[in-house]
């Protein structure tokens, strides 16, 4: 059995045009307008949060990144020497107990942003982006494709096929015309033999 086509995304469609909920004390288009800038303004937090979430992120991967190292240098140097001090060993768990948190915290701060990305509301201004923009000039803006009458001038390609095919009318029509040329001496010929008797 093939599996259907997920449609789920399109649940959380924000349409402002077509909402009927609109409060009986305010009119239609102040009641858009409003639900417009509500919209705005909750896009505008969310993006808000979700960099200063992408900040501490970051932060927090910077210095795990550095605790790591730190714990890579002090399980070599132990491999090597079997005293370990009380305090280096309280250093370690404390570092140990540091990157356990700044796991934690980027673990739910990632929560945090798939669960913006889940219940994303989607409306006509993030809907879809512009990938390519571009602007096509029209180097040939000077002619004029248009005769005086108004009528539409020929392309060259097109002007081109008709002149080959008048051509070739008037060399089939050469021909032709050599033909009977031809035809009609030998047929006035035959006449004229038949009329003085030569076989």
């Amino acid at each position: 059995m093939t599996k259907g086509f997920n449609y789920s995304k399109w649940d959380n469609i924000e349409l402002s045009d077509d909402e009927d909920d609109v409060h009986p004390n305010i009119d239609k288009d102040s009641w858009f307008r409003m639900k417009h800038r509500s919209r705005v303004e909750r896009e505008e937090r969310e993006e808000k949060d979700k960099k200063k979430i992408d900040a501490e992120m970051a932060k927090a991967n910077l210095r795990i990144k550095e605790i790591n190292k730190i714990l890579s240098k002090a399980s070599a140097a132990n491999d090597g020497s079997d005293s370990d001090s009380d305090d280096d060993l309280e250093d370690l768990d404390g570092l140990r107990s540091e990157l356990k948190a700044h796991q934690n915290a980027n673990a739910d701060n990632q929560a945090k942003l798939d669960n913006y990305e889940k219940n994303k509301k989607w409306n006509v201004d993030n809907m879809c982006h512009v990938v390519e923009e571009r602007t096509i000039v029209n180097e040939n803006v000077g002619e004029s494709k248009f005769t005086d009458a108004g009528f539409a001038l020929p392309k060259e390609a097109e002007m081109e096929e008709a002149a080959a095919a008048t051509e070739k009318e008037a060399a089939t029509d050469n021909g032709t015309k050599t033909e009977a040329k031809k035809e009609g001496k030998s047929s006035s010929t035959a006449k004229k033999e038949e009329n003085e008797g030569v076989p």
